[in-house]
């Protein structure tokens, strides 16, 4: 029993030992590559954020953590042999470093160089493994300085005081960094701390401060750039209004060369209706004071139903008592949308024999109390078929029309034509381009270029010069509108580029055949528009635009001895109240 016992004993025992041995060198080598891993993929990561420049000190690091990481094949059996080594305190270095807490590699170099430091013997007296490790984080630092500039890479059998060097270095690069921050030329500074050693850290460091010194100098240099960028450009700010001298006086004009001041007045009222139910007695008065002769209106917002209805009492009440046959235009595409309206002086060709008995009773009665009369007054006395010198068929139209020619256009009620006998006018309502300009392409492509061709197609039926007048929706040059270069008038119907190089087109046709009278006439006034927001309470401020025009054919300007019309002035009534617009006057002076 005892000899199967012993023969057991011996037969199994070894084989229990060497599987111990095994089975402990097995869990030894799989923890030192896990730690060689662990350390590798984070010296690694911290690597890789370095440029590109630096790829061959990468790969030479990579290599030599490789070939630190997989030890010899003769390490294992020398582990083997001397299992006292093996579970020493010593050599578990890389065990300690799992169980310890996670520090990062450069605190871990430091404790590294510390112990280097203190006892050179005990490094010295380190098995082989510790010793790469050490040499290896020693490469890291050593590498990680290179990246500035340094060819030197540390050997594997360096001494202990150089590895110690390497973070002296290190320490003392980021001082000087921080003095070229600071200043441009840190080497007299760096060299009197670190002394002559320390030259090819200062060297390395001015090579790699030179870049930084060369994007700055742009910097300085961009700087009032972006100040001028910064600077806005504002807009202009007319709101002071030029005081405009009388051009033509047309009592003297009838005493002197017995020619007729033909006035033409026109009007953007905004619904007729709200105009005569809250100033009704706004037309009479600009008849009577300012004597004229033919009256246009725009947006009248009256359908045909509303002309002819004796409740709103429009046509035959208007301007009847001071004399005025009215013709209405009124949109059919839009109920209460647009319209446009002419009053025209009635007067009396032929000569009516009633009317001159009558007013010859009351000369006779007036000329008992006065001894002296005016001139005009005999005038009128005299040949009722007759101003002055002027043949009052002159001043009568041959016709009045209200389209175009083309349904497209006729269906909004915007035209109402006149012919006389020396000249034809046109009274218009031209589109609005609309708020998010949705109709800018159908007004500048098709109603500017349709009025162009009617124009000039009336100017040749007629022989005669064309007038046409009204609220034209554009603010052509700076001074038509108050604050001129804002960045929110290229977006606004009226104040587009393409509203106003379509109007310009339309006055350089045929070399300038078309002239803005007030323009013309007054080149540098500033302050004078047209129409003013009630929304924005801007016609106090005169924070204005000037909308409405009397476009004339240029002929009319040119003064000579066989000519029978021609444009004298132009001017606006701002102080009239009972629209957003106010009216504006033409003054042509027709001759006997």
């Amino acid at each position: 029993m005892n000899t199967a016992i012993h023969s057991c004993v011996s037969k199994f025992v070894p084989l229990f030992l060497l599987a111990f041995i095994i089975n402990s060198l097995l869990i030894r080598n799989v923890r030192c590559f896990q730690a060689t891993t662990k350390v590798s993929f984070r010296r690694g990561s911290s690597v890789i954020a370095s440029t590109s420049t630096h790829k061959t000190i990468l790969q030479q690091s990579k290599f030599q953590e490789k070939k630190s990481a997989f030890p010899s094949p003769l390490s294992k059996y020398r582990a083997a042999y001397y299992p006292s080594t093996l579970f020493s305190t010593n050599s578990m270095d890389g065990h300690e470093e799992i169980d310890q807490p996670r520090r990062s590699t450069r605190t871990k170099a430091k404790s590294q160089v510390a112990t280097n430091d203190g006892d050179a013997n005990t490094a010295s007296d380190a098995p082989l493994k510790t010793k790469k490790v050490i040499k290896k984080k020693v490469v890291k630092k050593k590498m990680t300085t290179s990246i500035s500039g340094s060819d030197s890479v540390g050997d594997g059998d360096a001494s202990d005081s150089s590895t110690a060097s390497p973070r002296k270095k290190v320490v003392k690069k980021k001082i000087v960094k921080r003095k070229v921050k600071k200043s441009v030329s840190p080497d007299a500074d760096s060299n009197a701390e670190n002394g002559g050693d320390e030259a090819s850290v200062t060297s390395n460091t001015s090579a790699k401060a030179s870049p930084k010194t060369k994007r700055a100098a742009p910097k300085t240099a961009k700087s009032p750039a972006k100040k001028v960028k910064k600077t806005k450009v504002e807009p202009q700010r007319i709101t002071e209004k030029d005081e405009l001298t009388k051009l033509w006086n047309s009592a003297d004009a009838l005493k002197k060369d017995r020619s007729y001041t033909f006035k033409i007045l026109s009007w953007n009222v905004a619904g007729i209706r709200a105009l005569l139910r809250k100033h009704p007695n706004a037309l009479p008065d600009l008849a009577r004071k300012h004597d004229i002769d033919v009256i246009c209106l725009q947006e009248t917002k009256l359908q045909e139903l509303h002309v002819e209805d004796p409740k709103l009492k429009l046509k035959g009440h208007v301007l009847e008592e001071e004399g005025y046959d009215s013709h209405w235009s009124c949109s059919t595409a839009k109920k209460g949308y647009s319209g446009t309206a002419v009053f025209i002086k009635r007067r009396n060709a032929q000569g009516d024999k009633d009317d001159e008995t009558k007013s010859k009773k009351k000369q006779a009665t007036l000329g008992a109390f006065l001894v002296n009369k005016n001139e005009t007054d005999s005038n009128n006395s005299a040949d009722p078929t007759s101003i002055g010198g002027v043949d009052v068929k002159n001043l009568i139209p041959n016709k009045v029309s209200c389209s175009m020619g083309k349904e497209e256009h006729d269906a909004e009620g915007r035209i109402i034509t006149m012919d006389f006998p020396l000249f034809s006018l046109a009274n218009l309502y031209v589109p609005n381009s609309g708020q998010k300009l949705e109709r800018l392409s159908y007004r500048t492509e098709q109603w500017d270029n349709a009025l162009l061709e009617f124009m000039q197609q009336k100017e040749k039926e007629c022989a005669n010069p064309v007038i046409w007048l009204g609220d034209l929706n554009v603010a052509h040059k700076a001074h038509d509108c108050w604050n001129d270069g804002a960045k929110h008038l290229a977006k606004q119907s009226g104040t587009t580029q393409e509203e106003k190089d379509s109007f310009q087109k339309q006055l350089d046709t045929d070399g300038g055949a078309y002239v803005d009278a007030f323009r013309h006439l007054h080149p540098d006034a500033k302050g004078h528009y047209t129409y003013w927001s009630q929304r924005a309470g801007n016609k106090a401020p005169n924070k204005g635009l000037r909308l409405d025009y009397f476009v004339c054919s240029k002929i009319l300007f040119e003064d000579s001895e066989d000519k029978k019309v021609l444009v004298r002035d132009s001017y606006m009534v701002p102080e009239q109240e009972g629209s957003d617009h106010c009216p504006i006057v033409l003054e042509l002076e027709i001759r006997k």
